[in-house]
């Protein structure tokens, strides 16, 4: 399974600690007979059907996520209950391969900032946080991505899983176990910050070295925790006659290979029925499509300016027509940008990781959420994020989605649209809207000018919907912006 997050690297281990818990329960599993069972198949359907769906809407953690189930359903299916309860916990420990974790890192990144402030004020240090950035005796800090601890969160679960199965017995130990040990890695994690930040303001940087020795304090974490573990181990029990072995050993072996065999070809069919469709169905991505974008009169194009000019430019890099410009309102002006999909593929998606409202090199992410606007007289929640730039500045970005059609502020409720206008053959462009205005550092949100802006702004939505739907194809002839 892949992911942009580097916090997945260590998780390649996971298909070898699968095989060899497997290979632990090899005695057991000997004594007994698979038994081909229905369940596996009903098992497989939804994740058959998620797998056309990720395919239609290019979503590819759905894809990772009906890979491991249909395996799961392919082991139930031909070997039957019985054997596959005895796999239990190598077959579950297998979704630690797909990356829904990266779901949680602005959250991650929110409480890591809330406990390093609180943990550097209790230590008497004069600190103070807006958004994710730290000012720490008139130096400031950022809490970046790779500082949400979500390495040490996803680490600490896959070794408290390993740990908790190897030595305790009954379920409710292991569960005990593993629920402790997500406090620890969140503790090590901002351990790791504040200790970062009072190493560099006494004169030692870390900077270069950070990384080894947010591992070396993750490691002193796991070692502590397992030698508390340990105080509480079960011993094994001598494995014993099986029941099971003697209800399934009755079962004539011809009688039983004809079962297998339909087994592993119905899960052969079921498996390759719905990416068989998805081929059938699913147009070939030649890359993305030159679109021919025209902003309305009443917007004013911005041009474009050298990468380390300092100007807000979002990053939608693999979409068919970005355009930018700025709307009048009345106190001061919008910038409204609009990232054009004609068609979604591999090679051009509305949602992706490197889809986002900042540039990450002029200006950073600080805070988002989801808030209330009008647009057209209907009520649409979009998203809200605050962002970081040059020289204290500040801004708010709403940022929607225009699929099949209907804007929509949730990205799952974009991917639901995208699907249906993909199986059903309805309008298969896109875009990602943004609108942003200036923004007091000083002010919270809540006695700013800003959201007023831009909900002044939305007041051009007709002119906004109309240049969505006269998008045409570049290549046309005769298709070009005046």
């Amino acid at each position: 399974m892949l992911s942009s997050t580097e916090a997945y690297r260590f998780l390649l281990l996971v298909p070898v600690l699968s095989l060899y818990f497997v290979w632990l329960r090899l005695p057991e599993i000997r004594r007994l007979r698979p038994t081909p069972s229905a369940l596996g198949v009903l098992y497989g359907l939804p994740f058959s059907g998620l797998w056309l769906f990720a395919q239609a809407t290019q979503f590819s953690i759905g894809s990772q996520v009906a890979a491991v189930g249909m395996l799961q359903a392919v082991c139930l299916t031909v070997l039957g209950w019985q054997v596959c309860r005895r796999l239990l916990f190598p077959l579950l420990l297998l979704w630690m391969m797909v990356p829904v974790g990266d779901l949680l890192v602005p959250a991650l990144m929110e409480l890591t900032t809330s406990l390093t402030i609180n943990g550097l004020r209790l230590l008497g240090s004069v600190a103070a946080a807006d958004g994710n950035l730290l000012v720490v005796g008139g130096t400031r800090y950022t809490i970046i991505k790779e500082c949400s601890g979500l390495d040490f969160l996803l680490g600490n679960l896959l070794v408290s899983l390993v740990f908790a199965n190897l030595i305790y017995r009954t379920t409710a130990r292991k569960a005990w176990y593993v629920l402790a040990s997500l406090p620890v890695a969140i503790l090590a994690n901002n351990l790791r910050t504040i200790s970062v930040i009072l190493f560099t303001a006494g004169g030692i940087d870390l900077a270069a070295d950070h990384a080894a020795y947010g591992w070396l304090l993750f490691f002193l974490a796991m070692v502590g925790q397992m030698a508390i573990g340990l105080r509480f181990q079960q011993p094994a029990v001598a494995p014993g006659a099986d029941h099971d072995s003697a209800v399934n050993a009755g079962t004539p072996a011809r009688a039983m290979r004809h079962s297998l065999v339909v087994a592993a070809g119905g899960c052969v069919f079921l498996a390759a029925l719905a990416p068989a469709y998805a081929r059938y169905l699913l147009e070939p991505d030649t890359g993305p499509a030159p679109v021919a974008l025209c902003l309305p009169g009443s917007i004013e194009r911005v041009p474009e300016l050298p990468t380390d000019a300092g100007a807000w430019r979002p990053a939608f890099p693999t979409a068919s027509a970005r355009v930018q410009g700025v709307l009048s309102s009345a106190t001061q002006p919008v910038e409204l940008f609009v990232a054009y999909y004609w068609r979604q593929g591999p090679s051009g998606k509305l949602i992706a990781w490197n889809n986002r409202a900042y540039d990450g090199t002029h200006w950073r992410y600080m805070t988002s959420g989801m808030t209330s606007v009008n647009i057209s007289g209907a009520p649409l929640r979009v998203l809200r994020t605050r962002l970081a730039g040059p020289d204290g500045q500040r801004r708010l970005v709403w940022q929607w989605y225009w699929v099949d059609g209907q804007y929509t502020g949730q990205a799952w409720a974009a991917k639901l649209l995208q699907a249906r206008g993909v199986l059903l053959g309805r309008e298969l462009r896109s875009a990602a809207l943004l609108l942003s205005a200036a923004e007091s550092a000083a002010a919270e949100e809540s006695g700013s000018t800003a959201p007023a802006d831009l909900q002044a702004a939305l007041d051009q939505e007709p002119a906004i919907a109309a240049m969505l739907q006269g998008a045409a194809r570049a290549d046309n002839p005769g298709r070009s912006c005046r």
